[in-house]
């Protein structure tokens, strides 16, 4: 009889094993799904408000470009980019700030969960703000046309010559400058790709004397493979450029110019004529992001 006992206690004791296990397994299988509901999720929620702050900044870039001429205008346009790019004007909060010279959006956004409402987290909320300033850059960080222009109260749409033909420079300086290096190779692929470094206003440039001829063919063919007009192109068209703004051309031969400031040019005409290369542009508005002054 005592035997007998041993086994019936034994018996048991081997189901209370089993017992634990399968509980243990429970909660181990549990939790790994509930934390990776909640990494994707969690990724879910990251993707959502980098979307989010890449909306309203090109909406605040889009809207600052009417300021501080005309804020209506600047809001109208900034709910427009939010609707392109799916943010709805309920969503957000749009102000004009600092006298008419800002715009300032913040933005909220639901974000439902897919697998973390199953342990009770339905969503989460994101948050963007941005603001954007109308003020002349101080810095520009790459995409610098390897030309200056003489600084000038320009209006928008006015005409402007970015390269003299030869004769028409100072004492043999046409506008062509050199920018991380001399010679016909680096000014080639400046113009043609625009000068990677880094330049501010103060920085001394230096002249590329010459009429650089040789590179008009290329530039001119270069643009001419986009389709666009002063009055219908995009922000990042191949015939918008960055180009430096000096005080004065009156050097003999290569010299130093003073970086005085930016402009932002449409290229309308390349022409080459007896080995003469003349480049027209158009100033146009054009807000970027960057250290201003």
């Amino acid at each position: 009889m005592l035997y007998a006992n041993r086994i019936v206690v034994n018996r048991m004791k081997k189901l209370d094993n089993k017992g634990s296990v399968s509980i243990v397994l429970c909660i181990f299988i549990t939790s790994l799904f509930a934390t990776t509901a909640f990494a994707l999720d969690i990724g879910l929620v990251y993707v959502e408000k980098v979307k989010l702050s890449n909306a309203i900044d090109s909406a605040a870039l889009a809207g600052v470009l009417e300021l501080p001429m005309d804020s209506s205008k600047a809001k109208i346009i900034a709910i427009e980019y939010l609707n392109k790019n799916s943010v709805s004007e309920n969503q957000v909060l749009i102000e004009i700030v600092d006298g008419d010279k800002a715009i300032k959006i913040e933005a909220n956004k639901e974000v439902e969960h897919i697998f973390a409402s199953i342990i009770g987290i339905d969503s989460s909320t994101v948050q963007a703000s941005t603001k954007a300033t109308v003020a002349p850059l101080k810095v520009a960080n790459g995409g610098i046309k390897p030309f200056a222009v003489q600084i000038f109260k320009f209006s928008y749409g006015d005409l402007v010559t970015l390269k003299e033909g030869a004769g028409d420079g100072y004492n043999g300086n046409y506008g062509a400058v050199a920018l991380g290096g001399r010679g016909a190779h680096v000014f080639k692929s400046n113009a043609l790709y625009g000068y990677n470094g880094t330049i501010s206003v103060g920085d001394y440039i230096d002249t590329e004397p010459g009429n650089m001829a040789s590179v008009s063919n290329a530039l001119k063919n270069y643009i001419n493979s986009e389709s666009s007009s002063f009055d219908n192109f995009e922000r990042d068209s191949i015939r918008v450029w960055t180009i430096p703004l000096v005080n004065s051309f009156e050097l003999n031969g290569r010299g130093e110019l003073l970086v005085s400031g930016f402009g932002e040019f449409y290229v309308e005409n390349i022409k080459s004529k007896s080995g003469k290369i003349e480049i027209t542009g158009r100033f146009i508005k054009y807000a970027t992001s960057g250290e201003t002054d």
